[in-house]
């Protein structure tokens, strides 16, 4: 109802809407959260271009339109927290700006007190008493200058610092919601997305491991949502500790998770991706309740060398 009052429907367009809501659900087998109902009354009512466009752009990419998707779409065109975090970033660009400009400026003020210097080392005559004072008063008053110059500049280094301070843990939580899936800690797919891009800008060569969990639903169906999530947790630590500083870490599906790399050695790929199957196989979990000991992890683990892919949608789904 909330979404509705946004775009001040009436009952009628409104359950046209919710019509085309449902359809959608149906169609990509979403569950009703409110997450996902929200995005997808946005979408049809066109409130949002950007979030229409990122959304088709994924069902030609023939990627999976799940709900860690419609997570990303939320976080990234609906939620207010983003928008502040391009105010913040804004901001803190700005004062950078003025930083380097001021840098510039002093550098300037600097050079010309050098050649003010020599100017005035050249002219002192011992044997003209006046002029030497002359020339000595014009050095004071520059040395003036360059000191007010200075002085503004420290002013503003610490203007930055306490905008810093003020701000650093406030960006580091809007930064981490912004990139990190919040159910496992690893990176959302769109962040893996950009990395991709700038790595083939770079020309680097890249990797992937992926790893698709078969069996989530079923432990969801069996043992109760929060057992299926605590299972995707362990999987997704598990993965994380193998991989360290050799890539990026993400849930790109509901149930899939990718690391990428760049330049890794195809041999130290397929030995990370050893460690990470035995790590997998390794999980155990228990029933609190009963203390039975419930099946373990049915999982798909491969390894994907970029060839001439243009995006990390093409190489995630590729299968060479």
């Amino acid at each position: 109802m909330i979404v509705i009052m946004m775009f001040h429907d009436s009952m009628a367009n409104a359950q046209e809407k919710m019509t085309q809501v449902c359809h959608l659900l149906e169609l990509h087998a979403l569950p009703p959260t409110p997450l996902n109902y929200h995005v997808l009354y946005q979408h049809v009512s066109e409130g949002e271009s950007a979030l229409s466009e990122a959304l088709q752009a994924a069902v030609t990419e023939g990627r999976t339109i799940d709900s860690v998707l419609m997570e990303e779409l939320y976080i990234q065109h609906l939620t207010p927290d983003h928008q502040k975090q391009t105010a913040m970033v804004e901001r803190i660009s700005e004062l950078i700006g003025n930083l380097e400009r001021n840098s510039k400026s002093n550098q300037k003020h600097i050079d010309h007190y050098h050649l003010e210097i020599d100017r005035c080392a050249r002219a002192l005559d011992e044997h003209d008493v006046d002029k030497s004072r002359h020339q000595l008063r014009k050095l004071a008053e520059h040395t003036l200058v360059l000191k007010g110059q200075m002085q503004k500049f420290k002013q503003l280094l610490e203007q930055i610092k306490q905008q810093y301070l003020s701000t650093k843990s406030q960006l580091k939580r809007l930064k981490d919601k912004h990139q990190l899936d919040p159910l496992t800690g690893l990176y959302h797919r769109h962040y893996l997305d950009k990395k991709f891009q700038y790595w083939a800008k770079k020309q680097h060569q890249i990797s992937l491991i992926r790893i698709d969990v078969e069996n989530y639903h079923q432990f969801c169906h069996d043992y109760g949502d929060s057992i299926g999530n605590l299972m995707l947790e362990k999987v997704a630590t598990k993965i994380d500790k193998y991989v360290k500083e050799s890539g990026f870490c993400g849930r790109t599906q509901n149930e899939q998770f990718t690391i990428m790399m760049a330049d890794v050695e195809a041999q130290t790929v397929d030995l990370i991706a050893e460690k990470v199957q035995a790590g997998i196989s390794k999980l155990r979990f228990v029933s609190s309740r009963s203390g039975k000991q419930l099946p373990g992890v049915a999982f798909q683990c491969q390894t994907i060398h970029r060839q001439q892919e243009p995006n990390f949608s093409a190489l995630v789904s590729s299968t060479h």
